[in-house]
């Protein structure tokens, strides 16, 4: 979503325009409406950098949502140039027309950042509970609380609101901070291989399950916590 970043500058730049309408004009019932509907517009452009800088951070995700993205943008960009050009009397419809068109753009763009994140949890947190029981197993319950730790981010993506961005990327530093913890668990390339690559991943190719993971496996009584599924 960074191609928003310039217009929402750009909007940003454009709300004196209509300030200055304000001061210079007498336009009556017009105006008054024009003002009052801009008045949120600043709480919706941190919304909508908000929900940019959240997209950035799930660039796997994104071309699933290209269409809100194309709307939240060419709504912002109409909306910036009507309100450069609001001190003209004629123009002054077409603000409050664009302003009420940008609420649902942001609502959508929000709905759409929710759907992603739900996505990357399901791929990159949910899988992790069979690990989690593994580690208990072996008596690494620190790095096992880690784990419940990540499903307890994950579940307050949905009422981020601003801070979404902060707590999506606190929640990947700490799915990579795990990984980084998974390393010479095992103390075998291979079964070190196994754990920091579905750590990482959410999920591992068979090529990564070699003979001697399997037997690592057997004897943690783990072989039953992990199934194959086709890629899709």
């Amino acid at each position: 979503m960074t191609g928003t970043i310039d217009p929402l500058e750009r909007l940003e730049a454009a709300l004196p325009y209509l300030q200055g309408a304000v001061s210079q004009q007498h336009l009556g019932k017009a105006l008054s409406l024009a003002v009052t509907a801009s008045a949120d517009v600043p709480q919706r452009i941190e919304r909508l950098k908000a929900l940019g800088e959240s997209y950035a951070l799930l660039p796997g995700y994104l071309i699933q949502r290209a269409a809100e993205i194309k709307e939240a943008t060419e709504t912002v960009l109409d909306l910036g140039e009507t309100m450069e050009a609001a001190s003209e009397p004629e123009h002054l419809e077409a603000v409050v027309r664009d302003v009420r068109r940008l609420e649902p753009a942001v609502s959508s763009l929000h709905r759409s950042v929710l759907a992603l994140t739900e996505l990357y949890t399901r791929d990159h947190v949910l899988p992790l509970s069979a690990l989690e029981k593994l580690l208990r197993r072996l008596g690494r319950d620190e790095v096992a609380n880690a784990i419940g730790q990540l499903w307890l981010m994950s579940s307050g993506l949905a009422s981020a609101g601003v801070s979404l961005p902060d707590k999506l990327k606190a929640l990947q530093e700490a799915r990579e901070a795990l990984t980084n913890d998974l390393t010479k668990l095992a103390s075998d390339p291979e079964v070190d291989a196994f754990l920091t690559g579905f750590v990482s991943k959410g999920s591992i190719k068979l090529s990564l399950v070699t003979p001697k993971v399997l037997v690592w496996l057997g004897e943690q009584a783990a072989l039953d916590q992990f199934t194959v599924q086709p890629i899709d």
